[in-house]
């Protein structure tokens, strides 16, 4: 049944938002594997989830799944510097905002990640049953605060943490495959994915594995660039409110 509403939302994000998928045969069939966004604010996550022609099961902020501490999360992270709305306009909307972002995520199945909490461990544990059930993640780890080139911004690591708790469970190396979502372009590229090797460090794996993900999602973004005005500008950087519900960290 979350299927069927699954693919129904695609069809109504799609109305919108219908940019076109390139290199489709990247995507692996079964999975399991983790995509991973350039951020883009909130343009990314809802164009990747409405075009990707397969399901994906995208890590999102706790907050954005719980009926009571979402309203207030929406409001001081989206509706008052986003919509520029004030209290208590900006109470109401962010209350009627929230139901509606916390019943989309429990449609798409959402994960919720635990920052900075001994709860995150609820955040593996689920990841992994589902990467174990060859189901396809998606994860958008740009921090805001810090640049890396023009294009995106410097990821944060947290998700790569699931390959040696994947590998310990299974015995098999996880892939991560890299996404570049241009709005201007309308366009999304699909790269080659970037393995986890169990053989090597684990810290210099991390490292490795960021800045293949990073270099090869550059490179995509920039060949969709070509012909668009957006290769004459600087990457605007993603907007703090819109880094959440997308949770992009651990």
């Amino acid at each position: 049944m979350t299927d069927y509403f699954y693919k129904k939302l695609q069809i109504v994000f799609s109305i919108f938002r219908h940019p076109q998928v390139m290199d489709k045969e990247n995507i692996p069939s079964p999975g399991p594997a983790v995509f991973v966004s350039n951020h883009l604010g909130s343009y990314a996550p809802v164009a990747v989830l409405s075009a990707f022609p397969v399901r994906l099961y995208p890590w999102v902020e706790h907050q954005t799944t719980d009926w009571k501490l979402s309203p207030d999360y929406l409001r001081r992270n989206f509706v008052e510097p986003e919509l520029h709305l004030k209290p208590p306009l900006s109470h109401l909307a962010a209350w009627l905002i929230a139901w509606a972002c916390v019943l989309l995520m429990k449609i798409i199945q959402a994960i919720p990640v635990y920052e900075k909490s001994m709860k995150l461990i609820i955040t593996w544990k689920h990841s992994l049953e589902l990467l174990k059930q060859k189901k396809l993640l998606i994860v958008f780890p740009e921090n805001d605060n810090i640049p890396f080139n023009e294009v995106m911004n410097e990821f944060d690591q947290g998700f790569i943490g699931l390959a040696p708790l994947y590998f310990k469970k299974t015995g098999r190396a996880l892939k991560f495959i890299p996404v570049a979502v241009h709005k201007a372009a309308e366009g999304i590229k699909i790269g080659l994915p970037v393995s986890f090797n169990p053989q090597k460090n684990i810290a210099s794996e991390r490292e490795r594995i960021k800045t293949a993900l990073q270099t090869s999602i550059t490179k995509m973004y920039l060949s969709l660039s070509s012909g668009t005005s957006a290769s004459r500008c600087r990457f605007r950087k993603a907007s703090p409110a819109w880094r959440e519900p997308w949770a992009k960290r651990k």
